[in-house]
Parts: C-alpha cells; structure tokens; sequence
C-alpha cells in the first residue's frame, strides 16, 4: 500500500489483480493456497477471484483465514454461446444457460459490481476460439476491461509457428490495453454513461500435458507482475472489500503493468495551482488556469486524451498540460511504445 497527497488530498493506493482463477475453474489445479501465496511474494493489497459459473472459491478455508490480503470473491458468467463474460463481484448467485441481455441487469438490479471481459479479443491462429462481446447495446455494468493479460498475450500465438517464443518470452508479449475496447470505453463515456476501466489478469494456471509429461504455463507468481488494478481510496474510507469494489466501480483506480515498471512516485490529477484537486474516477468544475498534472518514477512519453481524442503528449517524468475547457481526461503512458499505465477519466465539467 502506497500513501499518497495528490494537491492537497490524501488517498491510500491499494494494489491487486482482478480475474484470478482458482482450481474450481476449468482442469487448473492451482489451489486458493497457492494463489494467495503468489499473491503475498508480488505483495499485492487486494485479489480478485472469478471462477467460471462457480463461487466454491467463498468458502476455501485459506480464504477464510486469510488476514492481510483482501480476497474479494466472485464470478464469471457466460451465455449458452460462452460469449459475454461478465465479472460479478458482491453477490454469490450463479445464473447459467441465460442470455447476457437477462443476466447483465440482472445482477446491477441486486448492487453487484460487474466487468465486461475481455469483451473484443483477437486471435491469429484459428485454433484458439475468441470470447467476445456479442452485443454492445447492453451495457448495464459498471465498467470494462481495457487490457486483459492471458488474450493479450494469446492474441498473436500461432502454437505451430511462433509458439515456444511466445512462451519463453511471455513477459514481452503482453504489449498494450485492447484498442477496440478502448474505443467502446470512450464511447459509452461521451455519451454520459460512466464507466470504469480495469486491467486484469484472467489468471488460470493453465496446465498442458505433452509425451507424459506435464508443465504449468502462465502460473499465477508470473501473472501477477503483469497487469493490475490500483485503487486510490481517500484517506476517510475504510479499508475493506466494500470500498474497493465502491473505489473499482468509480473508476477511482489506474491499470499497470508491472513488469514494465513500478509505480512507486506516481501521481496524476487535475488542479489550478495551489488549491486542492482531483484524481481519477473525480469530477471538478473547470476555471482558468487549470492544468492536468503527472509525476513518474522514470521518463516515459505521456499522452492526455480528451473525450477518447488525443490532446496532447509530452516525454518526460514530471510535467503538465494545460485544459482549454471541459471534457472527460485521461492519460495513456508508454515505455519503449509499450503500454504501461492507463488512468480512469477525470471528469472536467
């Protein structure tokens, strides 16, 4: 946990993963014990765990005992097509064989806090289906996932050609959040509909066997210095699952990749100087002289977007653009092209 004094506001950074499989998903035999102890080496804050159509995971006696790391249990869903993925925090009833258009208004009806996953992935190879977003006039969920790591990484593998690259070299082909996804994003934003972006894991522990022998790829300790969701919660809110689900749905977080680099001087917000500002997830009333500040641990090429447009980059560490008026503001930081953070909106009125 960082401690952060963002224009004159204290907020508590948690950091964690979201979309995390245990062994109650698929063949993975990846027990909760395992995940969590994954989860203490990488020092995260806080996990989320989603099993397919299955919420045993609430009741694991790891889970139960577990003290410093927040685990928040929930679901994963799916239509008849198993298209839709929706990821369901804060309520545990598992709805099968249902349409997306019944089962995503369906749990905002009951406070539940939902994703769309991974809602417009992209294979090269016609041996791996894709699991889409079928239909984006429903949209009744709190947010969506920008940059999922396991299709990510799987988007370019052609298993006979490139395959054991891919593998090897895992690290470097979790490249950047999905365009088509972004673009969505920002439309729904645009339009007045607020939505929160998260990066995410999608954490399996997928097992292969091959001539009798068998190897785990992808495990969860490598995962989790991949892509993750850190929530900026202010000083007067509690520190539990309720107000990080609160701060997740808010959009009051940013998505990194760890690997890539560690975000331990970050900050960015919106303020005119000397008097007290907001971060992501905030809205605040434009006045002249207001600027959009950032701060990195190391140079990077920063680009502010206006409303889903580009407004304006620079490369550097520490800096500030200037806002000619209202609109939703958001940054996308790159390393060697690569992406490495993606902020939430800030909400300029």
């Amino acid at each position: 946990m960082y401690q952060r004094n963002i224009f004159k506001r204290n907020y508590r950074e948690l950091t964690g993963c979201l979309h995390v499989h245990t062994e109650y998903s698929f063949d993975s035999r990846t027990p909760v014990q395992q995940v969590v102890k994954a989860a203490h080496r990488h020092k995260l804050d806080y996990l989320g765990i989603n099993d397919h159509l299955c919420n045993s995971a609430k009741d694991d006696i790891n889970l139960k005992n577990e003290k410093q790391l927040i685990i928040i249990p929930g679901l994963e869903i799916n239509d008849p097509g198993n298209n839709n993925h929706l990821l369901v925090y804060g309520c545990g009833e598992v709805l099968e064989n249902k349409p997306a258009s019944e089962y995503v208004p369906y749990y905002r009806e009951r406070g539940a806090t939902t994703f769309a996953a991974h809602p417009f992935e992209r294979r090269s190879s016609r041996q791996i289906r894709r699991y889409i977003w079928t239909d984006t006039e429903i949209d009744q969920f709190s947010g969506l996932e920008i940059w999922n790591a396991l299709s990510n990484w799987v988007s370019k593998i052609r298993p006979s050609i490139n395959g054991l690259l891919w593998v090897l070299l895992a690290h470097n082909f979790i490249r950047r959040g999905s365009r088509a996804a972004i673009r969505w994003w920002d439309k729904m934003n645009n339009a007045g509909v607020r939505k929160a972006a998260i990066g995410s894991v999608d954490a399996h522990g997928l097992i292969f066997k091959k001539m009798g022998l068998s190897f785990t790829l992808l495990k969860h300790k490598f995962m989790f210095n991949t892509v993750r969701t850190n929530v900026l919660l202010p000083e007067d809110w509690p520190i539990d699952q309720e107000h990080i689900l609160k701060a997740l749905a808010a959009g009051r977080s940013y998505i990194i990749n760890y690997h890539r680099g560690i975000p331990y001087n970050f900050y960015a917000g919106v303020a005119v100087k000397n008097e007290p500002g907001v971060s992501f997830g905030e809205e605040i009333a434009y006045t002249e002289g207001m600027h959009y500040y950032y701060r990195l641990p190391k140079i990077a090429r920063v680009r502010l977007y206006r409303n889903g447009e580009f407004f304006a980059q620079q490369l550097d560490e520490k800096g500030k653009f200037a806002l000619s008026g209202s609109g939703n503001y958001r940054l996308e930081i790159l390393l060697h092209r690569l992406g490495w953070i993606y902020t939430n909106n800030i909400y300029v009125k």
